[in-house]
């Protein structure tokens, strides 16, 4: 982990004051260490039963779909912008570290392990969960690049990180 670590810069007072950000774009552009936290990620769920992984826009999107290529899983957009999924939709509003957000999920069925860069104090995740409930999902399991411990993250269901600060 502390390779990977390595690679991750942080940022002081962004997106607002008094929030450290942790940027995982530095892991992203190297193809060596973002395989690394791929196979890291997979260690983790292998013994996880679930039909499809939930990712949360945006950054989850990126990690998430190489993870559910690997494994032969199928895809449920968790969309932070309202109005841009079609059909039947359910969406709720949920609490972040510095404000609130709304997710909305295509309506559904089958077990989900949620799958987001960042779990913080577990406002997003558990947003998530709420949304994948509410439109007949069955959310099982969550799976966080990064988990910002010292925030102590509330989580819904039980969940892994494969970095923790």
């Amino acid at each position: 982990m502390e390779k990977i670590k390595k690679h991750i810069k942080t940022y002081l007072d962004y997106p607002i004051d008094g929030i450290k950000y942790y940027d995982l774009n530095p892991v992203y552009k190297n193809p060596k260490i973002r395989k690394e936290l791929v196979n890291n990620c997979i260690q983790l769920i292998k013994d996880i039963k679930y039909d499809y992984i939930a990712l949360i826009e945006a950054r989850g999107f990126l990690i998430g779909s190489i993870i559910a290529d690997k494994l032969k899983k199928g895809i449920v957009l968790c969309r932070s912008k309202k109005n841009r999924l079609p059909g039947k939709i359910f969406t709720v509003k949920h609490k972040l570290e510095y404000g609130e957000a709304t997710m909305q999920v295509q309506e559904g069925s089958g077990k989900v392990l949620i799958f987001d860069d960042v779990i913080a104090t577990g406002g997003t995740g558990n947003g998530a969960y709420s949304v994948l409930k509410k439109a007949g999902y069955n959310p099982v399991y969550a799976l966080y690049l990064v988990e910002l411990t010292k925030l102590k993250p509330k989580s819904n269901i039980p969940y892994k990180s494969v970095i923790q600060y």
